[in-house]
This record gives C-alpha cells, sequence and structure tokens, in this order.
C-alpha cells in the first residue's frame, strides 16, 4: 500500500489537488524524498530474496518460461492498454481527442518498468546461476548471521554508487546530468538516479536467501537500522539543506553536498530495510489471513493503481469535487477501489494464471 499512497501524493502535487505552496505540498514533497529511498529498493530486495528458491525449484529453462509469461504480458498490457487509461484526464478534461498522434504520445510504462527492470535482472541471475552449476561452482546454503561490517561496506558501495550514477542522472529527475545517460537509463527505470540501489538490493536478497538472513537477523539489528536511519537523517540532512539546496548541488556533480546526500540516502535505505525486515518478521508475517490476502493482491494491485488514481482524480475534477477535501477523497476512493479491482481480475481464470 506504501506504492499507492506515494503516488496519491506524487499525483496529488503534479495535478494541483493540493495547494502549491501549501503545507499540504511542502509534507508530501518530504514524504516522497524519504519514501524514495528505500520503497522501490525493498521490492527488489524481497524479488532477489525468492529468485534463487524459484530457480532452484523449476530449472533455469521453465524459470524463464514462467518469468517471461508473468512480467512480460503485464508490461506490454500496460503500455499498450493502461498507458491510455493513465493519461485519462488529457482526453477528458484537456479534450485531447483520441487519435494515432496522441495515442503514441501517451504511451509509457507507468509503474511496470519495475517489472522489465526485474526480468532483466532474473535473466541475469539465470545465466549466472547456470555458469556456476555447470562449472561446479554452486553456492551452499548456510545460516549465517549478517553483520554490522557487511552492512557497513554495503553502505558505502551503495553511497559511491548514488554519487557516480548522479554524476549523468541527476537525483529526484532535477536538471542537469547527461540526456544521453538519462535516455538510456529511461528505458530500464523511471528513476535512474536510484538504479544503484536497486541492483544492490536485489543482489543483496540473493544474499539473504543464501545466508537466511531474513529468519536469522537479530532483533536489535533491526532497532539499530530503524535508529542508523533517524541519526542519518538527524546528522546529514541538515548539511544538504543548508548547502546543498542552492543550485541543486546535492543532486549530483563532483561537490560535497552531492557525496553526503549519497551517504545519507544509503544509511536511510539500509536502515530501514534493517527495520522493516524485523518488523515484518515479529509483527506482520504472524498474522495469517489478512497478510495473504494482501500479499495474493499486491502484484495486481500494483500494475492498476496509477490508473484508477488517474480515473478518480479526472472524476473528482468533473463533478468540480471541493479542492479543500479532494485529497481525502482520493484515498477514500482509490485504495477500495484498488482492493475490488483486483479482486475481480483475480476471478480471471487465464489472468489469475498470470497475475
Amino acid at each position: 500500500m506504501l506504492v499507492v499512497f506515494h503516488h496519491l501524493v506524487y499525483f496529488s502535487i503534479y495535478n494541483e489537488v493540493l495547494t502549491q505552496g501549501s503545507i499540504g505540498v511542502v509534507m508530501g514533497l518530504l514524504f516522497l524524498a524519504f519514501n524514495q529511498t528505500f520503497f522501490m529498493g525493498t521490492f527488489f530486495l524481497i524479488s532477489g530474496y525468492f529468485v534463487p528458491l524459484s530457480f532452484e525449484r523449476n530449472g533455469a529453462t521453465r524459470f524463464i518460461k514462467d518469468r517471461s509469461i508473468r512480467f512480460l504480458i503485464p508490461f506490454i498490457f500496460y503500455i499498450f492498454i493502461l498507458s491510455q487509461v493513465q493519461a485519462i484526464e488529457a482526453y477528458i478534461l484537456n479534450q485531447k481527442p483520441f487519435t494515432w498522434q496522441t495515442y503514441f504520445s501517451h504511451l509509457t510504462y507507468g509503474p511496470i518498468w519495475y517489472v522489465e527492470l526485474l526480468f532483466v535482472f532474473v535473466c541475469l541471475y539465470a545465466v549466472w546461476a547456470k555458469f556456476m552449476s555447470k562449472n561446479k561452482l554452486s553456492v551452499v546454503r548456510q545460516s549465517t548471521p549478517p553483520t554490522y561490517r557487511m552492512f557497513t561496506v554495503f553502505v558505502m558501495i551503495l553511497a559511491a554508487g548514488y554519487f557516480t550514477i548522479r554524476l549523468w542522472v541527476p537525483a529526484l529527475d532535477l536538471p542537469g546530468g547527461s540526456p544521453e545517460v538519462q535516455s538510456f537509463v529511461g528505458l530500464f527505470t523511471a528513476s535512474g538516479y536510484d538504479l544503484p540501489q536497486y541492483v544492490g538490493l536485489f543482489i543483496l536478497g540473493i544474499i539473504a536467501y543464501q545466508r537466511n538472513w531474513f529468519r536469522n537477523t537479530p532483533d536489535s539489528m533491526g532497532r539499530a537500522g530503524f535508529g542508523i536511519a533517524i541519526g542519518a537523517s538527524i546528522l546529514l540532512l541538515p548539511l544538504v539543506l543548508i548547502f546543498g539546496v542552492d543550485g541543486l548541488q546535492f543532486s549530483g556533480g563532483w561537490n560535497w553536498t552531492s557525496l553526503v546526500y549519497s551517504l545519507w540516502e544509503a544509511l536511510f535505505c539500509v536502515g530501514v530495510f534493517l527495520g522493516l525486515i524485523i518488523f515484518f518478521r515479529e509483527r506482520v508475517f504472524h498474522q495469517g489471513k489478512g497478510w495473504s490476502f494482501l500479499s495474493a493482491h499486491s502484484f495486481v494491485i500494483y500494475i492498476i493503481h496509477i490508473p484508477i488514481i488517474a480515473i478518480v482524480i479526472a472524476g473528482l475534477k468533473v463533478i468540480h469535487f471541493p479542492p479543500s477535501f479532494m485529497f481525502l477523497a482520493m484515498i477514500l476512493i482509490t485504495l477500495p477501489l484498488c482492493f475490488l479491482l483486483s479482486y475481480i481480475i483475480k476471478q480471471i481464470p487465464f489472468v489469475s494464471k498470470i497475475l
């Protein structure tokens, strides 16, 4: 649900549902900035964790076949069909005619870039696993708890990755960088400035499976993770806000504020996902049917939630819904609608096999 709320806030700001310059916009931007540091990366972490087991059970051929069906069909469907629903405001409120020109101009992968990039990752994993098996270099699964030294090294690598890619792809899609590099990275992800996070956490998820980290990570490490995230925000973010906002230097380039911002993001990301691992292990995974229901519908909701948000915004604007209450109405309508449509979609036999 975090990803749905993230895009509710994003499109509320983008579509001026929230009044520009208001405290709501400021709070929304802060939420987006903090959320962006970890929430999509966490998806890649979890995906990486389950990839080795699926590969071992199915073998290379069936593994790639299953992933091709599960990932590429929704990817193609979104680009050619749901992208037009996402652009419904342009057609209804801006009264653009539906022509081939407008159709192609609104083609986008929306949130489904995650599926595309994940497909690339799992294919690369399959090649690596096949190579390891062929050369009898298979990794033996063992229950080895993580250490703070391991995560310190990972934070340093992640921060270096952030700093490096943002020489060409500025953070938060801010101006600057290299248009050529941005265009290439944009083929695979809508937030190329966070690509090191996605790669790093996917690999970390694989390692976590091999070493059983989701089960044997100490509870104290989860508490420490949240503490690190808070501490890094208190110590490092003020430096960025004071010295790096002017000229948007923090977003990338050869300057120390970009390095500090990269370090903060890495610390916050690792700290939060450590805390979340323990939180979900101790508080959520044991709650039975409710968690199972959310898990069963999460992928469908991820695919359809932005078109639903677009429809809700357009509908509220058409009926001239009071602006002061529009954001609240969006939440109250969008969330139940996502679950309702997901439930209906999951009842379709052919679709249920894919999703």
